[in-house]
């Protein structure tokens, strides 16, 4: 079946299709309620290394150190022991932490990236408040372990805070395009099957009706038998025989298959 069948089926039974279609949408419409929107909240920090000398300003100085400090702090709080840790403090939200802003991991970046999704604003103000301050603990305590001087440590400074929180709506629109997607099918495969059962029952007794005006004969094997093949050929030469003797046939006589009556009249009445 095509697209124009599709039409065509659809546009007979639009009664139906309409009906489905009503079901859908409100189908869809409690969907929408049913999924909450979300809420997020971004944090953005920088490892910062030690300054020292004349140049006091600590974002001036540029060390790769900074940025196998933020692989090392990703790699440790993306552990399941961590998150475990992490929950247990109540950051219940998703939580997604990287050193780019689009979730991945690059090998020089000292920024860290947190993204925190839940149901609720306090959820995700607090989980992105306790992914921070683990950040900040996870750092010093390596760095304590190799007693490293304080004068020399690597630091984590906030860049943007989580006081900004958006709505999001990606469950919503993912659940809507989901169940239209799979409403959209059920329709059509409904529609089509109850199109093609009523076509099956109209068509039968149109068939059957159509049959009895025309007057057509009951079916004939199309492989008759050997012996039927020679049962009929010589009723047909009897027939014949018998019109040639100018005897009369007032019985139905079967000659291949096909019903015919014959009467022959005396040949001196002709």
């Amino acid at each position: 079946m095509d697209a124009l069948d599709l039409l065509r089926t659809l546009r007979r039974r639009w009664a139906l299709a309409a009906v489905l279609a009503v079901g859908l949408a409100a189908l869809l419409t409690s969907v929408a309620f049913v999924v909450p929107q979300q809420y997020r909240a971004n944090a953005s920090m920088l490892v910062l290394r030690a300054h020292s000398g004349e140049d006091r300003n600590p974002f001036a100085a540029v060390d790769p150190a900074q940025g196998q400090a933020a692989i090392l702090l990703l790699k440790v709080v993306n552990t399941p022991p961590m998150r475990q840790r992490m929950v247990a403090q109540g950051a219940t939200a998703e939580l997604e932490i990287s050193n780019e802003g689009s979730g991945t991991v690059a090998a020089d970046s000292p920024f860290i990236t947190v993204v925190a999704t839940g149901k609720t604003p306090e959820s995700v103000r607090t989980t992105v408040d306790v992914a921070m301050r683990e950040l900040r603990a996870e750092l010093k305590r390596r760095q304590d372990e190799m007693r490293v001087p304080a004068e020399g440590q690597l630091s984590l400074t906030v860049i943007v805070g989580p006081e900004t929180i958006t709505t999001t709506r990606s469950e919503q629109l993912r659940a809507l395009a989901i169940s239209g997607g799979v409403g959209l099918v059920l329709l059509l495969a409904i529609v089509v099957m109850v199109d093609r059962a009523q076509q099956r029952r109209a068509r039968v007794p149109f068939a059957l009706a159509r049959k009895q005006e025309d007057g057509e004969p009951e079916p004939v094997d199309p492989a008759p038998s050997v012996q039927l093949a020679a049962e009929r050929s010589a009723a047909a030469r009897a027939a014949v025989a018998r019109v040639s003797r100018g005897a009369s046939i007032d019985r139905e006589t079967d000659v291949m298959g096909i019903r015919y009556q014959q009467r022959v009249e005396d040949k001196a009445s002709r």
